[in-house]
Parts: C-alpha cells; sequence; structure tokens
C-alpha cells in the first residue's frame, strides 16, 4: 500500500525537503503541496490523501484552527502535526482539535516517517518523551491531598 501525502508548511525550504525526503521511501507518494489553508482546502477538494503533514505557525489562520476546518469537511483524514514549537499546551490544544499525532520538527527523518506510519497505520502518535511529558505534567497539577481534613 502506498501511503498519499500532503505536505503544508508556509516554508519553501521545509516544504520542498519534506517532499523530497518523502519521495525517496518506498511506499509513500507525496500527492500535493500548500503552503497556506486555503490552498490546502482547494487541494482537498480534488485530491485524495490518507494523511496530512501540517506545520502549526502559518500566515493567516494558524494550525489549530486549519485542523478544526479539515475536521468539519474531511472527519477521519489523518492530520500529523510538524511542529517547531512543542510545549505541552500545544500539543494538548491541537489534539483537542483533532490532530491525529504530534512531532517536533526537531526529531529525525527516521522518527518522522515512522511517525506518519503509526498515525496512518493506527490513527495516532506521539512520541515517547512527549507522552511522558504530558504524564509529567498532568501529575504535577493534581492537587495535594495530604493536607485534607477527613
Amino acid at each position: 500500500m502506498t501511503i498519499r501525502l500532503m505536505v503544508i508548511d508556509d516554508h519553501d525550504l521545509v516544504r520542498d525537503g519534506l517532499t523530497q525526503y518523502f519521495g525517496m521511501q518506498p511506499g509513500f507518494e507525496v500527492i500535493a503541496e500548500a503552503a497556506n489553508c486555503k490552498e490546502l482546502l482547494g487541494k482537498l477538494k480534488t485530491t485524495p490523501v490518507d494523511i496530512l503533514l501540517l506545520d502549526m505557525v502559518m500566515p493567516g489562520i494558524d494550525g489549530k484552527d486549519m485542523i478544526s476546518l479539515v475536521r468539519a469537511f474531511y472527519p477521519d483524514l489523518k492530520i500529523l502535526i510538524l511542529s517547531a514549537h512543542d510545549d505541552m499546551q500545544l500539543v494538548l490544544s491541537v489534539m483537542k482539535a483533532g490532530a491525529s499525532g504530534f512531532i517536533s520538527k526537531t526529531c529525525s527523518p527516521q522518527a518522522l516517517l515512522k511517525a506518519v506510519k503509526e498515525v496512518v497505520a493506527t490513527g495516532k502518535y506521539i512520541p515517547r518523551d512527549m507522552v511522558e511529558r504530558l504524564e509529567y505534567a498532568a501529575i504535577s497539577i493534581q492537587p495535594d491531598n495530604a493536607n485534607v481534613e477527613e
């Protein structure tokens, strides 16, 4: 099975690099590219894809709002966020908006390839180190019950 991918990033260099990288991988085909939300939605109307590789920070409408728009028209489409920002609030907000997964732009090419395959296969992906940071954040905001009187 060939994974049909669309790369959405407002930086030409990043988009071109991702397109070239995935184009060299067996079992992948970059079907389309987009530099903004308008291009993304226009191309989705005529170009069926299996997964979107979506940057978060874009001109006009940001990634979180793009996720919501895509979900409104294509509820089953898989969306992997590829972002230079990986703070836990951002990760949680994009997952709540409907992203299928999240990976940082600081990842290795092999990790990105693994993430795309995982999202296509299971519908979800968050790197283990990010899961641990989310777990730690969840634990650290739990109320301290040690001082509760019975």
